[in-house]
């Protein structure tokens, strides 16, 4: 029996990530220098750091202060520059080997002013994800920004970051591979116009491309766990997904059948239950699958014909045909895999071995 959600991890499972991740990444001689946003432990990156990996990316100043203290050769901090932040990269930039990103000369020019020495600064490109950055098609503007930068004494340019972001948004394997050619089409573009490295990192495109030849520097990091987003998508396998939350089960009712979910419909005598569960919303986060109509949280991992249907605070519910649900209820706990596993990392911040149940940290129980 456990007392409360347990965020559970397959060690073995993790070495084959991201042992596939490397092994590809020296075919194309190219640069790793991956995302530990999802991870966010000490313990994790150093499984890593035996695959040769010595440069990683962040996207947080706490997580750069906790990182730092593990001795990385460099950081590059994936969250674009805002004045906020000034006063810390300069404190930091002192400290270690740091990049950082940015698409806007004025933050630039004033950040000139305070730095003790010159910062690396990657431009920051939008592969019309929509968030941040200069879109990538507007190689003036992009040509503009450089050039402008030369004015900025302590201001080093050394490339262009890009997270495709909007790769997530694709529906299946297929349309994530026809989503990357046009992608490095456009890349080409902009390698050609200004001659600098590419820093580029989404898992779905990074899993499932073999060619990197237009991309200098390669920083994913959800592709150490996957979850069942990627496995939706086609970016992953059910076997690939590294973690899932153990959750205590409160009890097993019968469900009314005017209250199912809509994706449900009650045919001839066919009768409905539910599971309620230890684990919600400060367990797994709110982040959600829209599976062709139906939102999910999450999904059984010994039952895939079983999802978590819905979540309150600290609770869940499991809904389905009840030989189903009855047959579910073998122990006093169910392991559910996450939508997110970056999220539900955030949330739970702390990991279970699932071989051994040694308990491996987490940045937000260090600082």
């Amino acid at each position: 029996m456990i007392e409360k959600p347990r965020l559970v991890l397959d060690k073995e499972i993790v070495f084959r990530n991201s042992s596939r991740i490397s092994k590809k990444v020296q075919q194309n001689a190219k640069h790793f220098q991956p995302h530990f946003k999802t991870h966010q432990s000490i313990e994790v990156g150093k499984w890593i750091r035996d695959l040769g990996v010595a440069d990683i990316t962040v996207s947080s100043m706490d997580m750069l202060s906790y990182f730092i203290k593990d001795d990385w050769d460099s950081f590059l901090l994936a969250l674009p520059l805002h004045p906020g932040l000034f006063k810390s990269i300069n404190q930091v930039n002192n400290e270690c080997n740091l990049k950082v990103l940015s698409s806007s000369i004025e933050h630039l020019k004033h950040l000139n002013n305070i730095l003790d020495k010159p910062l690396q600064v990657l431009i920051d490109v939008d592969p019309h994800y929509g968030r941040t950055g200069i879109p990538i098609d507007h190689l003036s503007d992009i040509s503009e920004f450089s050039n402008a930068i030369q004015h900025c004494s302590k201001i080093a340019l050394i490339g262009c970051y890009i997270h495709a972001g909007n790769s997530y948004q694709r529906p299946n394997k297929e349309s994530i591979l026809a989503f990357s050619d046009n992608l490095m089409g456009s890349i080409t573009q902009l390698k050609n116009t200004l001659n600098l490295p590419i820093y580029y990192g989404d898992t779905p495109t990074c899993s499932l491309l073999d060619d990197f030849s237009v991309i200098d520097v390669l920083t994913p990091g959800n592709l150490f766990f996957y979850d069942l987003s990627q496995e939706y998508i086609g970016s992953c396998q059910q076997e690939d997904i590294a973690v899932w939350v153990d959750c205590p089960i409160i009890e097993v009712k019968a469900r009314n059948a005017w209250d199912l979910p809509t994706h449900m419909s009650q045919s001839g005598d066919e009768e409905f239950a539910q599971i309620v569960i230890h684990g919600g919303a400060v367990h797994f986060s709110k982040d959600y699958l829209d599976m062709d109509g139906r939102v999910v949280y999450g999904r059984l991992k010994d039952n895939p014909s079983l999802y978590l249907d819905k979540i309150s605070q600290e609770h869940g519910l499991i809904i389905g045909p009840k030989d189903l649900i009855y047959e579910a209820v073998g122990q006093s706990y169910l392991s559910i895999y996450p939508v997110h596993s970056c999220l539900t990392a955030e949330s739970m911040a702390g990991y279970t071995d699932s071989k051994t149940f040694a308990c491996y940290d987490h940045m937000k129980g260090n600082l």
